[in-house]
């Protein structure tokens, strides 16, 4: 495998082996598309990360990384070693589990008066929103509470100190995306977004050998992320025809690879294709918007200590076997979104199904063989109750799913996952 640099949008535009012509004859309206960053993509490249930061003239970095994982790896070491070579300083911080308020803040507070040139974040989803997290707050006063959307009363800038991020997991896709999860468990929880343009990461380093050690639970639900933001946004009702394309070469890459990389987790060709998937799923989320279960996830992640990709694979099967159903139960609905779910079946299984309803049973099918052979963990693992499920039922929102889902609908979609 190869190293490989992307810096604009069409060499990440990749042929897929479905006729989308009906799919995109829906989407022809105006669209617009977010920007990306860099992506320096390959085994090795995070090699490259102290070279990074001497060509930009960086001499004074914060180094945010997991807990250790990447610190027990020769990879820490041999940056470590390198970036003292180059005379570069380094502040390094660990977060830990989810990306809270205090963390930041407690960075930030550590750093403030010291004179950084760029933030380095090196790890899973909530490690690369921490990264972002915290190269906003340089540049703003007070808390990051104040700046959450619903949360806060104040309006994010824009500005941040640079970024790179290196994802060590494949699943959340915060390498490319605007916003960083910032979360609160337990009473007057929250799980809310620092969001604006201005926090795209400047680079994204992916290194599938920064992922061989990631272990077969945190594969699953990494991965299952993955599929699920790929599926909610080649489905949501703000699709363009370049969301598409990229889902369904996600889908594709996923469907082929993550299966494999669960319990052979040194295939290192599956684990390049499956952290391609998860990045693309970053940008077609980032564009065209994710669906119920993203929706539940935040509110759930806020109830219980629940860890975001859990909950996504848990509620993905069900979920997309209930908006089939709606959408199928209703006439005036238009059919793109089924021939949708069904290329998505296609895309997962390389199977091409004779009819729509046979692509759609199938993709349900697959969804919930993987949860079942995973052994994936339901809500009640967690500690959810009765009243947990109904509350969050209430709080839910459906955001771009393309039918009405009532919050009876939501609450047996908990129920029956429980």
């Amino acid at each position: 495998m190869s190293t490989f640099w992307i810096s604009n949008y069409s060499s990440l535009i990749l042929k897929v082996d479905i006729n989308l012509t009906l799919v995109q004859s829906l989407c022809m309206d105006k669209f617009t598309i977010s920007p990306i960053p860099e992506l320096i993509f390959g085994a090795g490249t995070i090699k490259k990360i102290p070279e990074l930061i001497t060509d930009r003239g960086y001499s004074t970095i914060v180094l945010i990384t997991g807990g250790s994982s990447f610190l027990n790896s020769v990879y820490w070491h041999e940056l470590a070693e390198s970036l003292n070579k180059r005379s570069i300083k380094f502040y390094h911080h660990r977060s830990i589990g989810e990306t809270s308020p205090e963390v930041v803040d407690g960075i930030v507070k550590e750093i403030k008066d010291i004179e950084i040139d760029a933030v380095i974040a090196i790890g899973g989803g909530t490690v690369l929103d921490t990264g972002k997290a915290v190269s906003a707050m340089l540049c703003m006063s007070g808390s990051i509470i104040d700046y959450l959307e619903g949360v806060g009363t104040k309006e994010p800038t824009g500005l941040r100190k640079p970024l790179i991020c290196v994802p060590t997991t494949s699943g959340t896709g915060s390498e490319v995306t605007k916003n960083a999860v910032i979360t609160r468990v337990g009473k007057d929880g929250f799980k809310k977004s620092l969001r604006h343009s201005g926090y795209i990461p400047d680079t994204a380093v992916i290194d599938p050998l920064l992922i061989v050690s990631c272990p077969p639970d945190l594969t699953i639900a990494t991965g299952l992320d993955a599929v699920t933001q790929l599926l909610e946004s080649y489905v949501s009702v703000k699709a363009t025809p370049f969301t598409d394309n990229l889902a369904l070469q996600g889908l594709k890459l996923a469907g082929r690879s993550f299966p494999l990389i669960i319990f052979n987790g040194n295939d290192i060709e599956r684990r390049a294709e499956m952290a391609y998937a998860a990045y693309l799923s970053g940008i077609t989320l980032a564009n065209a918007g994710l669906g119920v279960v993203h929706g539940a996830a935040s509110v759930l992640g806020a109830i219980r200590p629940i860890p975001h990709g859990t909950v996504c694979g848990t509620l993905l099967g069900s979920a997309t076997e209930l908006i089939i159903k709606k959408l199928l139960s209703d006439n005036s609905t238009d059919s793109v979104y089924l021939e949708k779910f069904s290329h998505a079946g296609t895309a997962l299984t390389g199977v091409k199904y004779e009819s729509t309803e046979e692509g759609c049973r199938n993709l349900i099918d697959i969804l919930n063989r993987w949860i079942q052979d995973y052994r994936v963990p339901g809500l009640s693992s967690y500690g959810f109750t009765e009243k947990d499920l109904l509350f969050g039922a209430k709080s839910t929102g459906i955001k771009n799913t393309p039918t009405t889902l009532s919050t009876e609908d939501i609450l047996k979609l908990f129920t029956d996952r429980i």
